[in-house]
This record gives structure tokens, sequence and C-alpha cells, in this order.
């Protein structure tokens, strides 16, 4: 797995256009005709992974070609266009005129010639590439689909949050978890496209539960010392039910108030280290950290990290000492 940073202006002026072309040839085959060459900037990061390709992109206005020959040279990949800002019109060998632009998404197959014209001063994408075969199991919802635009539906989401934060984490995971990443990816994207219900039923197994998890985990971290946090509350704000995220967690071995009790721990345990927060009594950290019963807080951070929270802070608060 690699990413790569590509940005245009890294190039001689003179050859810029042509030379920003064939760096980022990995992810798309196009000739490229900026509305101006010499104010052409383009700044992309391509993430490089098994059986997927993810891209972000910013560019100026241009308009881009994708001849037979260029097209020949691609394989036999799907790609999915999602405008940020700016948009697109495409017409692609086979389909019809389309304006694409955000909220919505397209769906290229990237072995047919076409061109497009981007409108935007500004234009920003985020762009996904992955091989057909890897997307067989959607059946006649994946030809249907190509060549035509969709509107951002709950699961397009799902997918994209996913696929983004994926895309922004890439270089800091290991390879194998990136390899299990890749595959939610396939599943969600057989979801987001409408597959046939025995499709559906593999991918929600696996990539669906991946992402609910992953984003149900990420609104706890930005709730996680509120009063209000429980699966209750949890359930209410993603539209689910408390048992299905007790299901979520359950897959994991753990529990929603297991998991919360355990990440409340780890921010005490970071707040007693803290030598800006040493004025703060213990208890007071506790309350702040979501714990209202002291006792439950002592006796449960000594079994997490087998010091009890006093212990913690003096140690810590030594070896800031011995390092000045």
């Amino acid at each position: 797995m690699s990413v790569l940073t590509l940005s245009a202006s890294d190039f001689d002026p003179d050859v810029r256009v042509a030379a920003f072309q064939d760096a980022v040839a990995s992810m798309c085959r196009l000739q490229i005709t900026p509305a101006d060459d010499a104010a052409f900037h383009s700044h992309t990061t391509i993430g490089l992974l098994p059986g997927l390709m993810t891209g972000q992109t910013m560019h100026s206005r241009c308009d881009v070609v994708r001849t037979k020959a260029l097209a020949a040279e691609t394989g036999d990949n799907i790609m999915v266009h999602v405008p940020l800002s700016g948009g697109f019109s495409m017409y692609q060998q086979g389909g019809s005129n389309v304006v694409c632009t955000p909220g919505s998404v397209y769906l290229d197959p990237n072995e047919l010639p076409g061109s497009a014209e981007f409108h935007g001063e500004r234009n920003d994408a985020f762009y996904l590439s992955i091989p057909r075969a890897f997307l067989a199991s959607a059946g006649t919802s994946l030809n249907g689909a190509l060549r035509e635009v969709q509107p951002v539906t709950p699961q397009w989401r799902l997918l994209l949050r996913y696929a983004r934060s994926l895309h922004e984490e890439l270089a800091l995971l290991p390879a194998e978890e990136i390899a299990t990443c890749s595959s939610h990816i396939h599943d969600l994207t057989i979801m987001a496209m409408g597959a046939s219900r025995e499709a559906e039923e593999i991918a929600r197994g696996r990539g669906v539960r991946a992402a609910r998890l992953k984003a149900i985990k990420a609104d706890i971290e930005q709730n996680l010392v509120s009063p209000q946090l429980d699966s209750g509350w949890i359930a209410a704000r993603h539209s689910i039910s408390p048992r299905y995220i007790r299901s979520l967690f359950a897959g994991e071995g753990t529990s929603f108030r297991d998991y919360v009790a355990r990440r409340r721990l780890l921010l005490a345990h970071r707040r007693l280290c803290d030598p800006a927060q040493s004025m703060l009594g213990i208890s007071e950290i506790a309350l702040s950290c979501g714990f209202s019963d002291l006792s439950w807080f002592n006796a449960s951070f000594r079994r997490t990290f087998g010091r009890t929270p006093r212990d913690v802070r003096a140690e810590a608060l030594a070896a800031a000492f011995a390092a000045r």
C-alpha cells in the first residue's frame, strides 16, 4: 500500500500539464486541457490499496478527454466520482450528457471513452476506483447504474464517510487492516448501488456493520463526557435500535457500556498525566470525564491500568520534573 501526493506546481511551467497527467495516470488516463495553461493548478492524493484506489483532488477549471486509446489502457475498473465543490458535465460512449454536482455521484466505467468539463474555478472531488470483478455480486444493478448520475442516498453517505476517513488514515494503518477496510469498501459500494437482495445480505454482514460501528464510535468520542451518553441516545441519533447497537459491540467482544467506560478511563489517564492539569483534584478530573461514582472510578481505573489514579499522577509528575 502507498500514498502518492501530486501537485501541478511541482512541475516546470513549460511541461506542467503533460507531466501532471502522466503522474496521475495510475488512477485515470486522461488528456487534460486547462481553461488557462499558465494558471492551471491541481493537488491530488492517491491511495493504492488491495483491489482499490482512493483519490482526493482539487483542480482549476479544465476539460478532460479519455480517447479510445487511453480507455484501452485503463483496465476494467469502475470509478466513483464524488464532487465536493464545483462539478462537471460528462459524456461517455453509450450514455447521455449528464451534469454531476455536489450531492450526487457518477459511476464511470473506465474502459469507455468520453469527455468531461469541470465548471468551477476550483473543483474539489473524491474518487474511488474499484476493479469490476470485486463488484460482480451486485448483479444487474451494476450495469444499470453505470454512466448515470445518482443522488447521494444514506447508503452512499455511509460509504463515502468510511472511504474518506480511510483515505485520510492510510499512512497510519497496518497492511492487514487496510486489506480488511478495502473489502468493506467493496461491500458498501455494492450496497450503495442497490444490489440484489442476496448481495445486499452479504454486504450487510461486513461493510455496513463496520461503517455503522465506526460512525457510532466517532459520535461517542465527540460526546464522551456528556451526561446524555447512553445506547438509547446514540441509537436515536443514528436512527437505529439500541438492540442493533448492542449487537455491533457484541461482535467486538464488548458492550456499549464497557466501551464508553474504557474510553473515559483513557481520557482520565491522559488528564492525570498532564502536568498542566496537576492543580485539579482527582475527583474533579473523574467528574469531568463523565464518572459520577468516584468509588467505581477508582476501582475501575486500578483494574484497567494496574495503578491507582494517585500513583499514575505521581509517576507522571515525577517524570515531567526529571525531564526539565
